[in-house]
């Protein structure tokens, strides 16, 4: 004897059916687009231009009334290791004694940074100039100037300010 199996489906099963399957589609199409961001890491640490604006910003601000250990801790925030080294062994010796001798006081806001080189492959490195305004705050007066320093770094690790070039460095 045969043995005949028939296979009955009912029309509401039939329409369910469709339905999830339309709705699986739907979310694949939604879903699909954003898995590969999803697993890619985001790039993490700051850009170059803003690496060189606070970095700019913590050099020039100094306030002898804070002291300098204060002025090294905002400058090696900003800074690589490579820079908050030279902040605690070259600039803050060489600068600090006339800071102090003449209680100076400023803050500094980096205005605008454009990118005057960018960084090489085995040098991760780029120089910005920054047009910065310190005001003096004992006196109110302000002073406009342009600095040019240099950030380090990647841009999937992130860029940290390096030093500021002095103007003797940037003649030619």
């Amino acid at each position: 004897m045969k043995n005949k199996k028939e296979i009955v489906i009912s029309p509401v099963r039939l329409v369910t059916g469709l339905i999830v399957f339309l709705v699986l589609v739907t979310a694949g199409f939604v879903l699909v687009p954003r898995i590969p961001t999803f697993f890619v890491q985001q790039p993490t640490g700051l850009t170059a231009d803003a690496a060189a604006r606070i970095g700019v910003e913590a050099f020039l601000s100094v306030d002898a009334k804070a002291g300098k250990n204060a002025w090294i801790s905002k400058v090696c925030e900003a800074s690589t290791l490579t820079g908050c080294k030279l902040a605690k062994q070259v600039y803050a010796p060489m600068l600090w004694p006339s800071i102090e001798k003449k209680m100076l006081r400023f803050s500094c806001k980096a205005i605008s940074a454009s990118q005057v080189q960018l960084a090489k492959a085995d040098a991760p490195s780029e120089l910005w100039e920054l047009k910065t305004v310190c005001k003096n705050l004992d006196t109110g007066e302000t002073n406009n100037s342009v600095t040019r320093a240099i950030v380090s770094g990647t841009s999937n690790a992130g860029w940290k300010f390096e030093r500021v070039l002095f103007d003797e460095e940037t003649q030619k």
